[in-house]
């Protein structure tokens, strides 16, 4: 049975999305992976890197230390954020500007969401979300959930959420008692217990596009069709190649 949910999701990953601009299916997007600080499935990096779609490039914070540089965010058309870091190094927080102020991309994927609490700028105005850590000053701590089952359904006809069809069943960690901003457009929701009722949305950034998924944890949502559709969806639409 895993084989064969293997083979689907990569065979699903290579159909570009229906509504991708033609002359975009032959170039693959070139998408700036960020992992470490954290353990993580690396399921999620084998299927990305198996998606012709998709031209990965990889930093780890773990070795690198300093994972956004004006150097790594050169000739990136998106950046998947995937690590975990509490403090953003001054150069990091520059690179990370810059390169939104020119329309850069980024999709920030699950744990992703509770990086860089000394940098509220970054959470508050471009995300548009934080996973709250204990001792945070003035917030109510998050929480999470090790066994979440719910049906997440978009909230419109949205391109990041087109191919979920009318409702997508998730199986995963789930994050509770967010902070989210009254500015993001949410994506998709679930009524089900366990969850914060957001689960994905755009970041409230007024230079590049920041768009959040909650879902990312374990090995049974990242063998989901649905799922990895949902992240390339996210790259493109951020980067301009998905209308």
């Amino acid at each position: 049975m895993r084989r064969t949910l293997a083979l689907t999701a990569l065979l699903l990953m290579q159909m570009p999305a229906a509504t991708a601009e033609s002359n975009d299916r032959q170039a693959p997007l070139r998408v700036l992976m960020t992992i470490g600080g954290v353990g993580y499935n690396t399921w999620i990096v084998r299927m990305l890197e198996s998606n012709r779609n998709i031209g990965l490039t990889l930093r780890d914070v773990d070795e690198d230390g300093v994972v956004f540089t004006a150097d790594a965010l050169s000739n990136v058309d998106a950046v998947l954020m995937y690590h975990r870091d509490n403090v953003a190094e001054p150069e990091e927080r520059a690179a990370l500007l810059d390169y939104l102020a020119n329309g850069g991309a980024v999709v920030v994927l699950h744990h992703s969401i509770a990086n860089y609490p000394d940098w509220e700028v970054w959470w508050r105005d471009h995300v548009g979300g934080l996973y709250v850590l204990p001792n945070h000053e003035g917030l109510e701590p998050s929480r999470y959930f090790p066994d979440f089952t719910g049906v997440a359904r978009p909230v419109s006809d949205h391109p990041v959420t087109r191919r979920l069809g009318s409702f997508w069943r998730i199986v995963d960690e789930s994050y509770d008692r967010l902070w989210i901003s009254d500015a993001t457009t949410i994506l998709l929701t679930t009524t089900a217990v366990g969850s914060e009722t957001r689960l994905a949305w755009i970041g409230p950034s007024n230079s590049g596009s920041v768009v959040f998924i909650q879902p990312g944890h374990g090995e049974h949502v990242m063998r989901d069709p649905k799922y990895l559709m949902l992240i390339e969806d996210a790259l493109r639409w951020a980067a301009g190649r998905l209308k």
